[in-house]
């Protein structure tokens, strides 16, 4: 991320507080995520989607745009 990154979105309405919240939990997401594929960490059965569901979900089938 870089400074232009801010400035768009600052421009966009956030606030330098906002930003710094977001980059933290995007940071902390990544490393987690890092670390549980590192250690070989399976998700829990509630925490995959089904494909089909998904897509009837979000009413788009995003792989066939």
């Amino acid at each position: 991320m870089s400074k232009a990154d801010v400035v768009k979105l600052n421009d966009a309405g956030f606030s330098d507080q906002q930003v710094t919240v977001a980059v933290q939990v995007v940071g902390y997401f990544n490393y987690i995520n890092r670390v549980a594929d590192g250690l070989g960490v399976e998700p829990e059965s509630w925490m995959t989607i089904d494909h089909n569901f998904w897509i009837v979900r979000k009413g788009h089938d995003y792989l066939r745009l």
